[in-house]
């Protein structure tokens, strides 16, 4: 009879030490969080926080798992709708602002993936690239389908990683300026002259044919 409302009970605490974890980690980054600041944030032992994670490593690694989980799924589809190029670019960077908007705390971790090289243990590595490639492949392939480029991978994904480092540049400006969001023109400008330097013709419904 009791068994059912403690496995309540620890789901709750575990839910709520990833959630203060969450939000340490991603206002202090990883190193500078630590087990007892976690502890007190969200009022239980420490002696609770290593029953269900193991380490500081455990906790991070399902941070990670929990923010990439809820960030991917909140990502608009791969396979952009659109007339034309600029069409699927502008309902891309649309969707692409509002996902991240709803989710400042994913970007911040993701700001701060490439901080944990020498602190985390492999695990903890391990879900770092699966988290950063999972977000690589998902820009590639949405930018693939803005701008055609099925048969041009190379170009896909250098447009791909140019548009992280403008969204993660946003995280960046949220330090200084917490309302800060994604500028999606600048960022639809930039992507436009990109694909032209790589001789990629963009087509505008309505007959008026290839812009450069």
């Amino acid at each position: 009879m009791t068994e059912a409302p403690a496995l309540h009970r620890g789901a709750r605490s575990r839910d709520a030490i990833l959630d203060t974890a969450g939000e340490l980690m991603s206002l202090h980054g990883y190193a500078a969080t630590s087990i007892s600041m976690i502890s007190t944030a969200c009022g239980l032992p420490v002696s609770s926080i290593y029953w269900h994670f193991g380490s500081k490593d455990g906790i991070y690694v399902a941070v990670l798992e929990r923010a990439r989980t809820a960030l991917l799924a909140a990502l608009p589809p791969a396979e952009v709708p659109g007339a034309d190029v600029r069409q699927r670019l502008d309902t891309f960077l649309g969707d692409l602002a509002g996902a991240l908007r709803h989710h400042p705390r994913g970007v911040k971790l993701l700001l701060g993936l490439g901080t944990v090289q020498k602190d985390a243990s492999a695990a903890a590595l391990t879900e770092v690239r699966r988290y950063r490639d999972a977000l690589v492949a998902w820009a590639r392939d949405s930018v693939s389908s803005v701008f055609a480029l099925h048969d041009r991978p190379e170009v896909a994904d250098e447009l791909a990683r140019f548009t992280l480092r403008m969204t993660t540049g946003t995280a960046v400006a949220r330090w200084f300026e917490p309302d800060a969001v994604l500028e999606t023109e600048p960022l639809r400008v930039a992507l436009l002259a990109l694909a032209a330097h790589h001789g990629v013709g963009v087509r505008v419904s309505g007959g008026r044919g290839a812009e450069s």
